[in-house]
């Protein structure tokens, strides 16, 4: 802990001690002054409390602070009748100790029953208007039935604290000790520090009652006791809620986004580690796969003499089915990733692809383009396509500026595409026809372009395909990042 906090904490020690000592020779001169002022500061933390949670209720996930809110709010009407009808107040005549004894009993009760009810409803969603509704209703029962005679007394004057009184005091002990031992259980939904302010809030609410067993002047010394624990309760929760939803609020109000968003960030690691290990096993296995490859073409090439020229067939398209098959499982990791883009000059990399490829082939034009590693698999499986599928011997390939993108188009003359398939060519598994392998060429090369453009195809005159590539412009100056492009 360093200098500053020992300090903050210690300062906060003291004026809290100021606080209690002013407020008790205050006691002495007035009796219901103190009374009035500790009782008055209660309400105004639960104003708070209930602006709080009222204001942030639609986006606030923790439904425990959202019911403690609300069910405190109308529990501070009772206080309130119960500080403007304490003995010496003079606003109801006629009246003696028993009337605010009866207002306190029911509010405590109504206070201990919901902090009871609150961790209960933890991760459910409640309709705040609904339980408004519902304590508005209970409260102006409670306050007809104590106007109205109906309620058990609680004082009596010259003998103190009747027996109901009494029973009540350690029967809302119970339930706030029962509160707390249900709090406990959702403790990992606090913030840590919220947690514990609110159990001792709870604790000291405890103590508070159980003063307010003993005393038989509702100016004596256990009365007085009592009202301390009360503030300092409320002290507490002043601490918990409004302090820290000011200076903290992704704490209190917005913990479990903070705790949903580092589950995201767990998950995504997570994620980002399988994907590396996968590609480290597909690198491997293709390294390793490749290489008996070679040793069973070298082998096939040896025995053709002894071979049929079925059999050296079938095991040459194997071989080659192996060699494609490898290709896109190449392809498709890189769909794993999402790579940073960067400036590509598209013909200096449409030339290094071409020469892998044994066709004629016809450049013109010239871009440079956002893209990323992919695009080098992309034009190649057009490529490879044009000459497998489509048997094409002769392959164009042009670039072209057009306003806010560049275009490829890789038109050959081979077969085409039947009208029929158009549609599906880019789907994922699609295959067509005894060449077709795994149906994954087209979609991979789909899903790479997405990234940063978008791919099509029409008819190429007077035969073959042409594939159309537009690569989108990254906008800077409309605020989009540098590595991203806008479509």
């Amino acid at each position: 802990m360093n200098l500053r906090n020992v300090y903050d904490k210690y300062s906060e020690a003291t004026i809290v001690i100021l606080v209690l000592l002013a407020l008790y020779l205050i006691s002495l001169d007035s009796y219901l002054l103190f009374h009035s002022i500790v009782e008055v500061a209660s309400i105004t933390v639960i104003a708070a409390v209930f602006l709080i949670a009222w204001n942030s209720r639609h986006y606030m996930k923790n439904s425990y602070l959202l019911f403690l809110g609300i069910s405190f709010f109308f529990v501070s009407w009772i206080d309130f009748l119960h500080i403007i009808s304490y003995k010496g107040m003079g606003i109801f005549p006629g009246s003696d100790a028993n009337l605010p004894t009866q207002l306190w009993i029911a509010a405590r009760y109504m206070q201990s029953i919901s902090l009871f009810i609150a961790p209960l409803l933890m991760g459910k969603e409640i309709n705040s208007r609904s339980i408004s509704g519902i304590y508005f209703a209970v409260t102006c029962l409670i306050i007809a039935v104590i106007f109205q005679g109906y309620f058990p007394d609680c004082f009596i004057e010259g003998s103190g604290l009747t027996l109901f009184k009494v029973i009540s005091e350690y029967i809302i002990s119970l339930i706030l000790l029962s509160s707390l031992i249900l709090l406990r259980r959702y403790k990992d939904k606090f913030d840590s520090t919220v947690y514990n302010l609110l159990s001792a809030s709870i604790v000291l609410t405890i103590f508070a009652e159980l003063a307010f067993t003993f005393y038989i002047d509702v100016y004596g010394f256990s009365n007085l006791v009592g009202h301390y624990f009360k503030l300092l309760s409320f002290y507490l929760i002043y601490k918990a809620i409004v302090v820290t939803s000011l200076t903290k609020p992704y704490d209190l109000l917005y913990r479990e986004l903070k705790m949903r968003e580092y589950d995201l960030i767990k998950k995504k690691k997570s994620q980002e580690d399988l994907l590396e290990t996968l590609s480290l096993v597909n690198q491997i296995l293709r390294h390793d796969i490749l290489n008996d490859l070679s040793i069973v073409s070298l082998s096939v090439s040896n025995l053709k003499e002894r071979m049929s020229e079925k059999e050296i067939d079938m095991s040459e398209k194997a071989v080659n089915h192996s060699l494609k098959l490898i290709h896109e499982m190449k392809d498709f990791e890189s769909l794993m990733y999402v790579r940073e883009l960067a400036d590509i000059d598209l013909r200096s990399l449409v030339l290094e692809v071409v020469q892998e490829f044994p066709v004629k082939t016809r450049i013109s034009g010239n871009c440079t383009v956002k893209a990323d590693s992919g695009l080098h698999s992309v034009i190649g499986n057009i490529i490879q396509n044009a000459i497998v599928h489509g048997k094409a011997s002769a392959i164009d390939i042009s670039m072209n500026s057009k306003g806010d993108y560049c275009e490829l188009k890789i038109s050959d003359n081979g077969s085409g595409i039947p009208d029929k398939i158009k549609e599906r060519v880019f789907d994922e598994g699609f295959k067509y026809g005894k060449n077709g392998h795994t149906g994954l060429g087209l979609y991979i090369a789909k899903r790479i372009i997405e990234r940063y453009g978008e791919i099509s195809l029409e008819d190429n005159v007077p035969s073959g395909v042409t594939f159309i590539i537009k690569f989108y412009r990254c906008n800077d100056d409309n605020g989009y990042e540098e590595k991203l492009c806008h479509k």
